[in-house]
This record gives C-alpha cells, sequence and structure tokens, in this order.
C-alpha cells in the first residue's frame, strides 16, 4: 500500500466522516497493522482482465457508499493498466448507487492514442481528481466534463531539514562526505526510465574538474535490480567507487539528511519533470537548485520554471555536467528557493489535498 494511499486513509478517518476501508493485493508484504483508523484488506489475488467481476464482488462486499480508485498502480501497469477501465462500469452496472471517484495519475507521460484506454473509466466516474495541470488538460483532451474534475495538488511526504549551515554539515557527517566536495544527489526508484547511468557518467566527468561525490538515495524499482546493480559497477568501472553513496531503500531521515547534504538535485527523467514528482518536490522542499529533464511532446511545466529549474537533456552525459556546473555557479536565490519551498509545504498541501477529496466524495462543485 503506497504511502498516498495510506496518508489519505489517515487524513479522512480524522474528518470524521467517513469509514475507510482498503481493498488491495493479496501481498504477503502488505501488512494490514499499519492502519490507524481503518481497515485494510488484502484480497485482491489479481489483477487481469479476466478479475474485473471478482474485483467488483470483492468491492461490494464491503457494503461502501464511495469507491476511490487510484489509477493507476503497481499492481495493475503494463498491459493491466486498463483493469480499471472494466472494472468502473461493470461496478456502476452491478451497485448503481455508489459513488465513484477516481484519482488518475500520470495520464499524460504516454502516447495520446493510449490514453484512451482510460476513458471507460472516466466515464463511469463520478468524479476524477488529478493532481497538476497537464493530467487535467489529458483528461478534458477525452471530453470529460471540467465539472466533475478536480485537482488536487501533492507535496512530498514528509517535511526536510531547515537549508542551514549546521544541517548540511550534520548530514555530511553521517554519509562521511567531506565538508569541502561538491555533492550531488539523486532521489526516487532507480530504474532505466530514470537514467542513473546518464547521470554517472556525468559524475565522472565533473570528477576530472572538481572533487565531487554522488548520493544516490533510494531502492531498485521492481524489476529493475539488474540495472540499479549495473549502476552501481558503472560507478566503480569509472573509478567513483569511493565517490558515491548509495543508501538502498531510504528512511525518512536518509532523505533528508541525504538531500541536506548536497548541493546540486539531478532527476534525470526520461518522460520529463512535473509536479507531480515528488522526488523533485522533495528536492524543492530541501531548497536545492534543480537540474532536471523537460519533454515537450508530453507537457511543460510553468510552475518548475518559475523556480528556476534548469533542463538538460536526460540521454547526454557532457550536458548534463555541464548544466551542474552551470548551476553551480549560478543557482537560483535563496529568497526563490526559500519562496517555492514554503508554497510546497507538506502539511497545508496535503490538507489542501484531503479536502478536495472530500469535496469529490461530497458531490460538491470542482475546483477548478
Amino acid at each position: 500500500m503506497s504511502g498516498h494511499v495510506k496518508l489519505i486513509a489517515e487524513r479522512i478517518v480524522e474528518s470524521d466522516e467517513y469509514e475507510v476501508s482498503v481493498l488491495t493485493s493479496a501481498d504477503t508484504l502488505v501488512n494490514p497493522d499499519i492502519a490507524s483508523g481503518y481497515k485494510v484488506f488484502a484480497t485482491i489475488e489479481n489483477w487481469d482482465l479476466w478479475s474485473a467481476y471478482r474485483i467488483c464482488r470483492q468491492i461490494i462486499a464491503q457494503q461502501p457508499d464511495i469507491v476511490h480508485i487510484q489509477n493507476p498502480t503497481i499492481k495493475y501497469t503494463g498491459w493491466r493498466s486498463g483493469i480499471m477501465s472494466v472494472v468502473a462500469p461493470v461496478l456502476k452496472k452491478m451497485q448503481p448507487s455508489i459513488r465513484l471517484v477516481v484519482t488518475q495519475h500520470d495520464i499524460a507521460i504516454g502516447a495520446p492514442w493510449l490514453r484512451w484506454r482510460y476513458y471507460p473509466l472516466f466515464c463511469a466516474s463520478n468524479a476524477v481528481i488529478v493532481s497538476n495541470s497537464r493530467d487535467f488538460q489529458a483528461v478534458t483532451d477525452q471530453g470529460i466534463e471540467s465539472r466533475k474534475i478536480y485537482r488536487a495538488p501533492v507535496s512530498a511526504h514528509f517535511t526536510m531539514h531547515d537549508r542551514i549551515g549546521q544541517s548540511k554539515l550534520a548530514a555530511r557527517k553521517k554519509f562521511q562526505i567531506p565538508p569541502e566536495v561538491v555533492a550531488i544527489a539523486y532521489f526516487g526508484f532507480v530504474h532505466p526510465g530514470r537514467k542513473v547511468d546518464v547521470l554517472i557518467r556525468a559524475l565522472s566527468i565533473l570528477n576530472n574538474r572538481m572533487e565531487i561525490h554522488g548520493i544516490i538515495i533510494g531502492a531498485a524499482a521492481a524489476g529493475s535490480e539488474s540495472y540499479y546493480l549495473q549502476c552501481q559497477q558503472f560507478a566503480d568501472q569509472l573509478g567513483l567507487s569511493n565517490r558515491m553513496t548509495w543508501t538502498g531503500y531510504a528512511t525518512i531521515e536518509q532523505v533528508a539528511d541525504g538531500l541536506a547534504a548536497a548541493d546540486v538535485f539531478v532527476s534525470l527523467l526520461e518522460r520529463g519533470a512535473d509536479m507531480r514528482n515528488t522526488s523533485v518536490i522533495s528536492a524543492i522542499l530541501a531548497q536545492l537548485p534543480v537540474v532536471t529533464t523537460l519533454n515537450e511532446r508530453y507537457y511543460r511545466d510553468a510552475d518548475l520554471d518559475q523556480m528556476g529549474c534548469r533542463y538538460v537533456k536526460p540521454d547526454d552525459p557532457a550536458a548534463v555536467a555541464g548544466a551542474i556546473e552551470e548551476t553551480l555557479k549560478n543557482p537560483p536565490s535563496p529568497e526563490l528557493r526559500a519562496f517555492w519551498a514554503e508554497q510546497l509545504e507538506p502539511t497545508r498541501i496535503w490538507k489542501q489535498h484531503v479536502d478536495i477529496n472530500l469535496q469529490a466524495y461530497r458531490g460538491e462543485t470542482g475546483n477548478l
């Protein structure tokens, strides 16, 4: 169960308006005991299209008034990502009184023709929640009325250290990073779409020009364990073995420390960055200069432009190294970085997010 779902469930329970149950995969990694004030039923064996009726029956067995679908999730990505477009219409036919709400994540990152696999889901839903303007546009492009679309902003799920000298020195001491070196951080799952191998090549280029240290915060994404190992081996081959920190699965404290220790944050998202990327948001909360990617084929996020993010192609190590150097020489002002960190302050943003979820549950007019 994702941190996002856990946070939403806890906050909805705190509102005292609804009782909450979470229906999720029958996975040994799911621990129902983490639930606070709500119940977790880890009972769904399969997310394939042939399981649609079974999933609907499991939902109806909970006798819900509202069904809130998170789409897609890790268990039904790839060819399974159309499962909710079967479940939603069938569920509404079996139990028309259910109010169906869907939070749609990352619809805009795929080719436009692939987005239509979600059209039956949107049509069957009473409300569609998105987190950014890119996904809002992708939903409206399918002819979905704006009155039933809600935009609920997101932030990181935890707070960062204050951007003061003592925090940076203390964090570097934990990671055994000398105070005088330039530290470049990456945070997020490690998989080929994040181009961590390109970042490592860029670090190798920089290592010939200055003392550097790379901090890779995060574990391999599911199915990318070999890529993670290849990246580590690649760093060793390039002579960076003593210039790298690999946290693997990172605790909240390790994330905060790793970003506090850094001078620059780099995230080479192949699809391009936007304000849906909580890893980029975490760097902004840590008041770090950000080097990331732009893919206008999908969308250009104007907010990132205002934050002073520097864009680079995700597959050009020399350009990445150059962008890091330029960012070190001419970073966004501390005042600008502090301003945007305040704008994305997690407690306030997540309260707003939950309030908008509640509006969607009640059927109040959308906030767009």
